[in-house]
């Protein structure tokens, strides 16, 4: 076989490999099964947490993936790549790695993004207890982000309605308004949700449980969608200049910070990401968070795809030729067939996985 067979079809398919992977690697194994929720067979739900090296150690990385659910089938396919390419016996000593499998793992099974209540899991860590951060430039855009029908005219008709925001209002209010998060609109895009989500709950429990002894610990959560096709990109979110900062660049080298070959031309300022929960589920703990992000589309054809998905939740069933095709070019956008891709993101995560653990272990 060759190694792009690691990439899985199906939820059910990337977990077995997975925790195939894992016990071949002699990884210590968890499960936190997600009662209630079941994928489109019926089948179980878990995040699950597969530990190599010492369990106790000082220095713990933890690289996780499927936060935004069908992203999630890249970095499970480069997590059990690593495993089964003998990545547990290049762990220094005195170091553990944590791989998390499938934060979200509704999202993961269904093919989507969001959680099982159209909640985007990286803007769901904030205090559920206090007022909701306000978007009122998403407020302004979100009628027109939602279109009855799924056709080239209507879809013209939406990005006529960005490019205005944008040319108005400049990149960066633009990708605050698109980008940075919302909790004024369940149905609409990058939604933060009303309530901490079940995701939520088990990625804190699973960080403490097997992380909550670390005196030293990073993080590397995985995603596709940013980025140019075969290349991928580091988003740092600690201050420039800062000790963090300083080891994610000393840990992966300068594009770990300088955010090279982003498709983005202003990041937005993003609140409840999951990284930010990480640190502060470790608060005695140095830590060190990054983001890497495997590039697929354009920037304009990824904001299509994630326009669609609401469309989808709204009228598959009514449309379901129309949803076939619409469905599979969202699944294309997330999770790239070519096998170009697929070689790249297991040669490229192979070389900064190794840096981690090397980077903590140091």
């Amino acid at each position: 076989m060759s190694d792009r067979s690691i990439f899985a079809a199906s939820y059910s398919e990337a977990r077995g490999r997975f925790l195939a992977a894992a016990r071949a690697s002699g990884a210590q194994l968890a499960h936190y099964p997600q009662a209630g929720e079941r994928g489109p067979q019926g089948e179980a739900l878990y995040l699950d947490v597969a530990t190599l090296g010492d369990p106790g150690a000082a220095s713990v990385m933890v690289i996780g993936c499927g936060t935004h659910g069908i992203e999630g089938y890249a970095g499970s396919a480069a997590q059990s790549a690593w495993m089964l390419d003998g990545g547990a016996k290049r762990i220094p000593a005195g170091t553990a790695l944590v791989l998390l499998h499938a934060h979200n793992p509704w999202g993961f099974a269904h093919g989507q993004r969001v959680t099982e209540e159209n909640v985007d899991l990286n803007r769901n860590f904030v205090d559920h207890t206090k007022p909701y951060p306000a978007n009122p430039g998403y407020d302004e855009l979100h009628a027109g982000l939602s279109p009855e029908d799924w056709d080239e005219a209507s879809i013209r008709g939406v990005f006529a309605a960005l490019d205005a925001f944008r040319n108005s209002r400049g990149e960066q209010a633009f990708s605050d308004a698109f980008n940075g998060g919302q909790y004024s609109h369940p149905d609409g895009l990058f939604f933060g949700g009303h309530r901490a989500q079940w995701a939520n709950t088990a990625f804190r429990n699973a960080v403490r449980t097997h992380a909550g002894h670390a005196r030293r610990a990073g993080i590397i959560d995985l995603h596709t969608g940013i980025g140019s096709f075969l290349d991928h990109v580091f988003l740092c979110f600690h201050e420039p200049g800062s000790p963090a900062y300083e080891r994610a660049r000393a840990w992966w080298g300068e594009r770990a910070v300088n955010r090279q070959g982003s498709t983005h031309k202003a990041l937005a300022h993003y609140s409840g990401l999951l990284v930010d929960a990480f640190q502060a589920e470790l608060p005695q703990a140095q830590t060190t968070a990054v983001v890497v992000e495997f590039g697929t589309r354009t920037r304009a054809e990824m904001q299509r795809a994630t326009i669609s998905l609401p469309w989808l939740r709204r009228c598959e069933a009514r449309k379901p030729e129309l949803a076939r095709k619409v469905r599979a070019d969202y699944v294309e956008a997330f999770y790239p067939s070519e096998p170009h891709w697929r070689d790249a993101v297991l040669a490229q995560s192979r070389v900064f996985f190794d840096q981690a653990v090397a980077g903590i272990g140091s």
